[in-house]
């Protein structure tokens, strides 16, 4: 897991958080106009693996023009590898809220548990990206969680806020 190392810990967090925050926003957006489980996990999935590209995608191009107008000093990280953290990272911590989900869809008698433990799961993703991020640069572990989790649970109410009253005002 090369992009898990002080070199690509930007990335990982980036690509992490803005997964769980753009999963949290298609799920809270799809429970506030009521559409059924496997609807909500199929947008999901669909937002993990197609958001996760654009994130990738568009990091590798970013990365492109930085190093055209500034020669970095010291780490050289080339734009295919911060591109491609960027990516796994958003894939595999923003599928995490999707899991309950999934299982509802495997156990039906699961249905109404699902959103609870998407929430859960997402406090606990945002907790995990701390914790990893804290690990990597030997920083408060304390401070950084709950720094990442406070950051990224305002991100998501926004998106269930701005669902919930527009399902409200329709």
């Amino acid at each position: 897991m090369k992009f898990l190392t002080k070199i690509y810990l930007p990335e990982f967090v980036y690509g992490s958080v803005d997964g769980i925050v753009t999963t949290v926003a298609v799920i809270t957006g799809s429970i506030g106009i009521g559409l059924p489980t496997h609807i909500i996990f199929i947008l999901g999935l669909a937002n993990v693996f197609a958001d996760g590209f654009s994130m990738g995608s568009s990091k590798f191009l970013s990365s492109i023009s930085h190093n055209q107008i500034t020669m970095t000093e010291g780490i050289n990280k080339s734009p295919k590898s911060e591109g491609f953290a960027t990516f796994i990272s958003f894939i595999f911590i923003g599928f995490i809220p999707l899991v309950p989900f999934l299982i509802s869809i495997l156990i039906p008698s699961f249905k109404g548990l699902d959103i609870i433990f998407s929430l859960s799961f997402s406090i606990f993703s945002f907790i995990l990206v701390g914790y990893i991020g804290a690990s990597v640069t030997g920083t408060s572990h304390f401070r950084n969680i709950i720094r990442t989790v406070i950051v990224g649970s305002i991100a998501a109410s926004i998106s269930f806020c701005v669902g919930y009253l527009l399902n409200n005002m329709m």
